[in-house]
């Protein structure tokens, strides 16, 4: 789990809390963010172990990595399996982030930007998006692997006619304030349905883990590309024009999208320096708008293989004018991914889902003459 997600889970605690009385006074969010920070600064070091499950219809899929972290930035997420050797998948030694792909022997290694990731203003900005947008009660404590936990439910604010798709039960250990787990639940007005959870196991915190954890061992044999991430500039805004010379494929344009919704600008750029080898790609990101809410395209072409997307392992399976897809909902956001040629395609929005297929089928080309044909 990202480190603002566990901070907008941190901060919905927080919320609950003062909300049931623990002081005299309704504090504002300033207090609130104070006490976050009070908590977190306690914390030197910790462990565990995340179990993830995902509920798709029938399927139940199931993931386990490990996590070790030390103030100020290092950190390392693991998979350990009984008679193997440890596979590191990201690690921070306090000056290089190291991701290893392990089917291209390849490792990138990115320099720590020295401005931190996360400022007390972006910890406040959490606080207000927990009052701006999510209902949060507390429904009581329980015990999980041996620790008391506040059991809370977070339920995003109707928001018009619309319904929140979701809610979430999450359990915040009492004594550390370290996130223990959480259930997601796809909500309607008869039912809830279990989609997805995440149980921290075996957490210790304070313990004193060596510098020496976080050392990276390079396999042997591997390449290394070097990235430093202050140096790189974001990709400009561009028309569809200036985003076609750009690259050397055909971009591909929905031939419908919902009343009221405009193209707003491209992107498009080579992934050749900052992937690992055998990942490069070109790549343009369409992003049209429709008031505040966007829908997202992006177009890739591989120079070899794509890499696995794992959060899609847990994605529906779909056809789009024939072609095999995935779709995946999270929260209000869906995702649509499928390919057309050569071209691996991403459709991301809040749509509902068959307006977001409608988008999706009136993407298409003649393979045979690289010609855009109207469904």
């Amino acid at each position: 789990m990202s480190t603002k997600k566990m901070l907008f889970l941190l901060a919905l605690v927080i919320l609950a809390l003062f909300a049931s009385g623990c002081t005299e006074k309704e504090p504002n969010a300033e207090e609130i963010a104070a006490q976050l920070l009070e908590k977190q600064n306690s914390i030197e070091d910790y462990s565990y172990t995340m179990h993830m499950t995902y509920y798709i219809g029938e399927k139940v899929v199931e993931n386990e990595f490990k996590t070790m972290y030390k103030k100020p930035h290092m950190m390392k997420n693991f998979v350990e399996k009984p008679g193997e050797e440890e596979e590191t998948l990201v690690l921070s030694d306090g000056e290089f982030r190291w991701t290893y792909a392990k089917g291209t022997n390849t490792v990138m290694k990115t320099k720590i930007p020295k401005t931190p990731e996360l400022t007390e203003n972006d910890y406040l900005l959490l606080i207000k998006t927990t009052f701006n947008d999510t209902n949060v009660s507390l429904l009581g404590t329980e015990e999980v692997e041996g620790r008391k936990a506040y059991l809370l439910e977070a339920i995003p604010k109707k928001t018009g006619e619309q319904t929140p798709e979701y809610s979430m039960k999450v359990w915040i250990d009492k004594e550390t304030w370290m996130f223990l787990g959480y259930e997601m639940y796809d909500s309607n007005e008869s039912s809830k349905t279990l989609i997805s959870k995440v149980e921290i196991r075996d957490l210790k915190v304070n313990t004193g883990i060596p510098d020496s954890e976080f050392m990276f061992k390079i396999p042997e044999g591997a390449t290394i590309k070097t990235m430093d991430l202050e140096e790189i500039e974001l990709p400009e805004e561009l028309s569809l024009k200036e985003a076609e010379e750009r690259v050397g494929f055909e971009i591909l344009i929905p031939e419908y999208l919902p009343e009221g919704c405009e193209f707003s600008y491209a992107t498009a750029y080579n992934t050749s320096e900052t992937t690992p080898e055998g990942q490069a790609a070109e790549k343009v990101v369409l992003t049209y708008k429709k008031g505040e809410e966007n829908i997202v395209i992006t177009e890739t072409v591989y120079e070899s293989q794509a890499p696995d997307a794992a959060i899609m392992n847990t994605a529906e399976d779909i056809t789009i004018n024939g072609k095999d897809g995935k779709y995946l909902a999270f929260e209000n956001m869906k995702i649509l991914r499928w390919k057309i040629g050569d071209v691996e395609l991403s459709l991301t929005a809040s749509l509902e889902k068959d307006e977001l297929l409608k988008v999706a089928e009136s993407i298409c080309k003649d393979e045979r003459k690289g010609e855009k044909v109207k469904p």
